[in-house]
């Protein structure tokens, strides 16, 4: 083909090209960069110029050759000129293509930059995230601790409003009783003003018949004095009372005997004694020792009780007498090891059909023992069993559970009459759960000094005093309520209720003297744990503190207070 007719590639316009967003100038390079330059091309096939602009056809042959001649002798420079145009244009497209990979790669790095700030910022963000996730996790634990304390602390105030509504409940009906009395009173209060109204308006009257008798006897005596004191007399003795006022205050015939006081009532104490006309402090009469004849407990090594004994107690205490269950009763007795601060174990029985084993540890034990027993009603065969204990020459402690109505009373007395009779030596016989007697505290004291219970009391004291072998232990109420702390020297208690305490040792010295007068001090024997039908609780030592001072505050003597708390149980369970 003729070099005239071949037309050279059109070279497109780089600046065009190099600014499009799809162009791929990594392509384009490399395509430029591998790829024959246009003045290569030219020099390898001089064929691909494109041929100049075509003149007016000559139809000579002449004119043919004269052209084909000279366009030969111009071939080489028209050849290098444009070989050396389209480098100089593919060089400045190289230029282009490469300023433009430039800032194309500029951009990209910095995009690359900003890439990396936003993934620094990102993670510092996350951390930032897990930071508050921790944080927010941990106030969820403490806001679920809390809740949970709330909660804890919501249940504790419900229980404490209940307490206090059941307190507001039995205020309310210790204040309606207070006012009932309140109106009781008022009420005797005007029926004795109106009796000392009638009295004064009889005392008047009578001052001013005895003025008017004293005027008629001075004036008989002035007309009479000289006639002699026989005259007098007899007109003086006719003189009489007027009938309004003979039942007011009638002649005494006889002169009215006074009573004959000894002379220390009106002697002074010494000055260097101790002596008082006050009766001592309650506070100052305590027990040498203390035997607590009353110990119930679990373990054989009564734990409980020295924890709430100790304080109180301390260095007084001189021993107990321990009730265990029968099984742990029978291990320490068979066993060679006993406490030597125990100085009887009590042996429960059945009163109504008596255990042979029970026989065997009491005639066996080596140590001083005794046998405990439950009386709730007549029972057949009580007789026997009452009899088969008392056999065997020891205490029996009796625990009575019912209520002693005047035929039970005398079905219990006749028990121990028929249980006694023929037997040469009959061994104390100790009574529970009658001082103080089950009782209801909502009954105001006012009333219960009248009341058929507590005369019923009384009258029951009374009888079974005149059995001579019986005994009676003072121990903690059967009163459904637990025993008032009642703080002793050291103790960790600050405040008391001293109402609560106040109101129980009233109750128990109402229930505490008709036993005194009764049975003497000598038969009467302290126990700190309560009859094991009671269900409420009682401590040691608060036990302790209020029934001494209730016997203090009777007026019992140091001597008998002693013999109360110690030396009437050695008495009885000793050796």
């Amino acid at each position: 083909m003729p070099v005239d007719d071949k037309t050279l590639p059109p070279v497109p316009d780089p600046y065009s090209r190099h600014l499009s967003e799809q162009t791929d100038l990594v392509e384009e390079v490399r395509k430029a960069t591998y790829s024959p330059s246009p003045l290569v091309r030219v020099l390898q096939d001089p064929t691909i110029l494109p041929t100049r602009t075509a003149e007016p056809k000559v139809d000579s042959k002449a004119h043919r050759s004269r052209s084909t001649s000279r366009h030969r002798e111009h071939r080489s420079p028209v050849v290098a000129a444009i070989a050396i145009a389209e480098e100089e244009r593919h060089a400045r497209h190289l230029k282009a293509l490469l300023r433009a990979s430039g800032d194309r790669l500029e951009h990209e790095m910095r995009r690359a930059e900003d890439a990396i700030a936003r993934a620094d910022y990102a993670e510092r963000q996350e951390r930032d995230a897990h930071a508050r996730a921790r944080a927010a996790n941990l106030e969820l634990e403490e806001m679920h601790l809390e809740s949970i304390r709330l909660e804890r602390d919501a249940r504790d105030y419900q229980l404490q409003l209940e307490e206090a509504q059941i307190e507001q409940r039995h205020l309310q009906l210790d204040l309606e009783y207070a006012r009932r009395e309140i109106e009781e009173l008022r009420e005797a209060e005007s029926k004795a003003q109106e009796q000392v109204q009638n009295y004064q308006r009889q005392l008047q009257d009578l001052k001013l018949m005895m003025m008017e008798r004293t005027a008629a006897v001075e004036g008989i005596v002035d007309e009479t004095y000289d006639d002699g004191w026989q005259d007098g007399y007899e007109k003086v003795s006719c003189l009489r009372l007027p009938s309004a006022h003979s039942s007011i205050m009638p002649p005494r015939k006889f002169p009215k005997d006074l009573p004959k006081l000894p002379l220390s009532v009106f002697t002074p104490p010494n000055t260097g004694t101790q002596e008082s006309f006050l009766p001592p402090s309650p506070n100052s009469l305590l027990p040498s020792q203390v035997i607590d004849a009353n110990v119930v407990s679990k373990d054989p090594g009564y734990s409980q009780w020295k924890t709430q004994a100790g304080q109180a107690l301390g260095s007084k205490i001189r021993g107990v007498i321990l009730s265990l269950p029968g099984a742990e009763v029978e291990k320490v007795l068979k066993s060679d090891a006993t406490d030597p601060q125990v100085i009887c174990y009590s042996i429960p029985f059945s009163l109504e059909n008596p255990d042979s084993a029970v026989e065997s540890l009491v005639t066996s034990a080596k140590v001083p023992v005794s046998l405990t027993t439950i009386f709730n009603g007549d029972l057949p065969g009580a007789v026997d069993g009452l009899r088969w204990a008392l056999k065997f020459g020891r205490p029996v402690d009796i625990d009575i559970q019912a209520t002693l109505s005047d035929s039970l009373l005398e079905g219990f007395e006749d028990l121990i009459a028929k249980a006694t009779a023929d037997l040469e030596k009959v061994p104390p016989i100790v009574l529970s759960n009658i001082l103080p007697p089950p009782h209801d505290l909502d009954l105001p004291i006012v009333k219960l000094m009248n009341h058929p219970t507590y005369l019923a009391f009384q009258s029951q004291v009374a009888a079974l005093s005149l059995i001579p072998q019986v005994c009676v232990k003072f121990l903690p109420p059967s009163w459904d309520a637990p025993t008032p702390q009642t703080p002793f020297p050291g103790s960790p208690i600050e405040a008391a209720d001293t109402q609560q305490i106040k109101e129980w040792k009233r109750r128990i010295k109402m229930y505490l003297a008709p036993v005194v007068e009764a049975f003497g001090s000598q038969r009467i024997i302290f126990g700190s744990s309560p009859s094991t039908s009671s269900k409420a609780t009682s401590n040691v030592a608060d036990w302790y503190e209020m029934a001494r001072e209730s016997l203090a505050e009777l007026g019992l003597e140091q001597e008998l207070i002693d013999a109360i708390f110690a030396g009437n149980a050695e008495k009885v369970y000793g050796k």
